[in-house]
């Protein structure tokens, strides 16, 4: 089973990305379903607490998704040129499998950004994220692979991202190969 996690605030450019991606066996996690707080800070995660941390809320779900998977494939979109606050806040909470769970330990994550400017535009934004996941892998011990930094065109149509790219139908289909793939 691989898990996807639409890391937006909405359920349509990541989500709709994801669905297209994810096979029948799979999860797919939407952020803008759940409820995830911030990390508290409070290091009560760290006395291998059973269910991980001291906050009730969604993650809890997600805990249990990401020590299953075999591969985890994010899409967030780009905000202030980075990930969404609440993507922020899973990773904040990943803090138990850095700790002591190890629970991240030899899988895969793969990355896609969504921007609403071209996808050269985003390249670089995309790149500092892609950057920043590789030092959380470094930390706890999983791979990185980038996937896709899509453009969803202009704000206006921000849903749109099927229609900002002609070839989407090929591109879903060389991603899920990418996902496929084994990794060495």
């Amino acid at each position: 089973m691989n898990l996807y996690i639409n890391g937006s605030n909405r359920n349509q450019n990541c989500y709709q990305i994801l669905s297209d991606l994810k096979e029948a066996e799979d999860r797919l996690f939407s952020l803008a379903d759940k409820s995830v707080n911030y990390c508290l800070g409070c290091s009560s995660c760290i006395n291998h607490l059973e269910n991980f941390c001291v906050i009730e809320d969604d993650m809890q779900e997600l805990y249990q998704y990401m020590a299953e998977a075999k591969k985890i494939i994010i899409a967030t979109p780009i905000y202030m040129n980075h990930i969404t606050g609440i993507l922020k806040n899973v990773i904040d909470r990943w803090n138990p499998y850095g700790s002591h769970e190890e629970l991240l330990k030899g899988k895969t994550i793969y990355l896609i950004t969504v921007g609403q400017m071209s996808e050269e535009e985003n390249q670089e934004i995309a790149e500092n994220i892609k950057t920043y996941f590789e030092g959380l892998g470094e930390f706890m011990e999983f791979k990185v692979v980038f996937l896709k930094n899509f453009s969803s065109g202009d704000v206006v149509t921000v849903n749109e991202v099927k229609k900002e790219h002609s070839d989407y139908d090929k591109i879903i289909n060389n991603l899920k190969e990418k996902i496929h793939e084994k990794i060495v």
